[in-house]
């Protein structure tokens, strides 16, 4: 299968910087990650990047499709033997989220439209799904990063987890119309299933609002299944205070998210994004997709499609 790829290097002095045959990359995207990443290695046989350039936007496409746009998070340009190869590493813009932080405290009848609008202002490339739903409030703890707040968003308007479509637009909740795939045995070149349960707890055990431990308790089901013994004491939850059982299940969640999985991986590049729909045959059924992979080398262009099995599916 033919599968194009395109690389752009923006510079800040509006100049940018076109490469068509990308050496080697890894492109993921998960739905509990809030943004893309990418890393590549390119040459630049032309000599088209003037020296000591730098670069404030990356821009990768497959076969026309924009799949990551995102920060320049290091960029090593090497010439040795007379071959200049540029090796890159970036992240999405909404990984900018990770790095800003709200005021903490009570933060009243918030959207994502506020949320993103009224704090800080983000570069252009960050967008966010239209979405009018209002929550009473957020709670911002200290310390914490502004996609904690748009992971509570999500939970309190939709009991779901929020997760990056296309580039770089934040979605509260999966999206309607799916696009959805059908791989049969001779689509995928491989598959298998994966299971890692290093995050997850069996007990939470969380203060009552005037800091008496114990008043609430929760078991995991799926920790005793998989003889797993951890306690975790946590203070009581204003993100949650008329139903403090809810603050518990998304910390249980959040603790074992992706826990088990399931992937195929396909010859070429198959437009389908996280939350769209795949199914393969002898392997699972039609199921929303939790994370995308690509990687390009000597040996061609692969995909890697994984659904995941946990509280938020």
């Amino acid at each position: 299968m033919n599968t194009e790829t395109k690389l752009i290097l923006h510079s800040p002095d509006g100049s940018a910087y076109i490469f068509y045959e990308v050496r080697q990359f890894v492109f993921r995207k998960e739905k509990y990650m809030p943004y893309t990443e990418l890393s590549l290695t390119v040459q630049d046989k032309d000599g088209i990047v003037p020296a000591l350039c730098v670069f404030n936007r990356i821009v990768f496409t497959v076969n026309g499709n924009n799949l990551h746009e995102g920060l320049a998070d290091s960029v090593d340009y090497c010439i040795e033997g007379g071959v200049s190869t540029i090796k890159i590493r970036s992240r999405g813009f909404t990984s900018l989220l990770l790095n800003n932080q709200m005021i903490p405290g009570m933060h009243y009848t918030m959207s994502i439209g506020k949320l993103m609008e009224e704090y800080y202002n983000f570069p252009f490339p960050v967008k966010w799904k239209n979405d009018i739903s209002v929550c009473q409030y957020i709670y911002v703890k200290p310390n914490r990063s502004m996609w904690d707040s748009v992971v509570n968003l999500a939970y309190k308007i939709y009991s779901c987890h929020p997760y990056i479509r296309y580039a770089n637009e934040i979605n509260l909740k999966p999206h309607d119309q799916p696009a959805s795939r059908v791989l049969s045995k001779d689509d995928y070149i491989s598959a298998g299933w994966i299971t890692n349960t290093k995050g997850m707890l069996s007990h939470l055990h969380m203060q009552d609002i005037e800091g008496n431990y114990d008043t609430y308790s929760h078991e995991n089901p799926d920790a005793e299944d998989m003889l797993i013994v951890r306690h975790k004491q946590v203070a009581f939850d204003r993100q949650y205070l008329d139903d403090p059982e809810h603050s518990m299940q998304l910390t249980f969640s959040l603790a074992s998210k992706g826990w088990r999985s399931r992937y195929v991986t396909i010859s070429g590049y198959i437009k389908l994004d996280v939350n769209d729909c795949v199914s393969a045959e002898g392997i699972f059924p039609s199921r929303r997709i939790s994370s995308v992979t690509v990687t390009g080398g000597r040996e061609g262009v692969f995909t890697t499609f994984a659904i995941y099995e946990d509280a938020f599916s």
